[in-house]
């Protein structure tokens, strides 16, 4: 599937809750499987959660990361304890989540998805915005 079609089927299935005729139309399953198959559709719907999100992407090594700390970000507001990446700022550092109903976490000093250091992110925001990142 090519971006553009990717993008219109985005607008169509992105928006909640779907409806039984919907998530059971034959282009629900194709956008799906471009999702997970296609590296510039999941990366365009990468970018586009961390943006709703109010995350700048660029602040982090990959995609993959900021996403997964976009469900970090989120857990206060919605309860998530699914989340499976956190970061604590008072401590400027990353872990995995125990899930053990308390904000215990592993800290973690590589990326687990593309196995960069972490010890330099985030990068500061004023570095993004520049272009320098």
């Amino acid at each position: 599937m090519d971006l553009k079609t990717f993008k219109k089927l985005y607008k169509r299935f992105n928006q909640f809750p779907l409806s039984k005729q919907e998530w059971e139309a034959p282009e629900y399953e194709k956008y799906q499987e471009a999702l997970h198959d296609d590296n510039d559709c999941g990366d365009w719907y990468l970018k586009q959660k961390i943006k709703e999100a109010g995350i700048h992407y660029k602040r982090f090594c990959c995609l993959s990361m900021a996403y997964r700390l976009v469900e970090d970000k989120l857990r206060n507001i919605e309860g998530n304890v699914d989340r499976i990446m956190t970061y604590n700022k008072g401590h400027k550092t990353f872990g995995i989540p125990i899930h053990d109903g308390g904000a215990s976490y592993i800290k973690i000093a590589y990326c687990p998805w593309c196995g960069k250091d972490l010890s330099g992110y985030p990068v500061p925001v004023a570095r993004c915005a520049s272009g320098s990142v």
